[in-house]
């Protein structure tokens, strides 16, 4: 039976463990195995080479590595959506097995057609790009945009078939070392690549579009963040063991032990500060963050805190816009509610679902999702009725945002 929150935080006090737990996590080793879990790879997550395993069809996804600045070797996928391949289908499953990632059809389809949008995916902690529930993912994914949609998923170092050790500044290099492969390898300009981020990759995809924003002047097309954190302390003490036993919820009950703590963090994670700074600067900012309320693992009031620290900055740069306004809530009934803001080329958006448990999957229209990814992707979801429905429709496959596989 669950128990709330408050009822869980208050239990964790009286028992104590959450001293020594808090005390053994200012350890940097044990604070990379507990927040990035890179050593737990769960079956069948293990066929990395072997995609038709995990349900896809001959040669619709491209196994291929990514070589990093500082030399790790990322693995990766390529996958075509099924419109295009059912288009090319003969030439798909005549294509050798193996062959090179620029010899495969898959990439020469991205590469030439130029309606084609690519979604990179960052996935969270534990297991690898070919753990179940990502898989299906993908193929969502696609399917809103089945002629156009590649989806690119890649395990960051030291998960899966990665090497090396990750760490913050190393899962940013292996960040940039894939957008870099996409942009100048597969040469999908900025404005029709997606990045979208699941708990630790939401701080990921922060990282790498402020990296790209701030010091390159380069700015996507849209930013997806599903079950989002603020910082790393944040999640520290956020996060509960299997969905149930915040051990580290104490730590946030005083502000000053909160601050201690958080200056023990060798990875801070500071995806509040990152996307505030992105939008005060950039010219063009699309946001979109998506939670549950029943996400027991990462509570969603990390999420709220995101979206009102990036909506202050938004805010603040357009103080000299008239038209500026309040954000537009909407209520979606059993959905949930959703807030949206926009001003001039900048807009936010926040749902968070009512419900979104880990192993229930909804069935969607697919000309909704067709919609909604395609306003994503261009930057045009506004609070009008219709693009309500299509982001409701684009909450719906996003809302298995708890659990304890992030």
């Amino acid at each position: 039976m669950a128990i709330s929150s408050s009822t869980a935080t208050l239990l964790s006090f009286i028992s104590g463990v959450w001293i020594p737990a808090t005390l053994f996590c200012c350890i940097p080793w044990v604070q990379r195995q507990m927040f990035y879990l890179h050593n737990f790879t769960f079956f069948p997550g293990k066929w990395l080479t072997q995609p038709e395993r995990a349900g896809f069809l001959k040669n619709q996804v491209v196994p291929f590595r990514i070589t990093t600045t500082d030399g790790e070797r990322l693995f990766a996928w390529l996958i075509a959506p099924l419109g295009v391949y059912a288009k090319n289908a003969d030439a798909f499953i005549q294509q050798q097995t193996d062959t090179d990632v620029e010899d495969a059809l898959a990439w020469k389809l991205l590469r030439n057609d130029p309606e084609a949008r690519l979604l990179i995916y960052f996935h969270g902690n534990s297991a690898t790009i070919a753990q179940e529930r990502r898989t299906i993912e993908y193929r969502s994914y696609s399917a809103g945009a089945s002629e156009h949609m590649f989806v690119l998923a890649f395990d960051y170092r030291g998960f899966g078939r990665s090497t090396g050790c990750p760490s913050e500044s190393g899962l940013l290099d292996d960040a940039e070392a894939v957008v870099d492969w996409a942009l100048n390898t597969c040469r999908i300009p900025p404005g029709r690549i997606l990045l979208l981020g699941h708990s630790l990759g939401t701080a990921v995809v922060a990282g790498i579009a402020h990296r790209y924003a701030i010091n390159l002047r380069v700015e996507f097309a849209s930013l997806i963040l599903c079950a989002a954190f603020t910082n790393a302390a944040n999640a520290f003490s956020s996060y509960s063991i299997g969905g149930i036993v915040p051990v580290l919820a104490p730590v946030g009950m005083f502000p000053a032990f909160q601050a201690w703590f958080s200056r023990r963090m060798v990875d801070t994670w500071h995806s509040d500060d990152r996307l505030a700074e992105m939008a005060r600067a950039c010219s063009r900012f699309h946001l979109v963050l998506v939670h549950a309320e029943s996400d027991q693992t990462m509570p969603w009031h990390e999420t709220e805190a995101l979206f009102q620290s990036t909506l202050r900055a938004a805010k603040h740069a357009c103080s000299d816009d008239d038209s500026v306004q309040c954000p537009q809530v909407i209520d979606l009934g059993e959905a949930g509610r959703q807030e949206f803001w926009q001003s001039q080329s900048r807009n936010i958006s926040k749902t968070i679902a009512k419900h979104g448990g880990t192993y229930s999957w909804s069935t969607l229209d697919p000309s909704c999702r067709r919609i909604c990814v395609f306003r994503l992707l261009l930057g045009r979801i506004a609070p009008h009725p219709s693009n309500t429905l299509c982001l409701t429709c684009f909450t719906c496959w996003l809302q298995r945002s708890s659990g304890f596989l992030r």
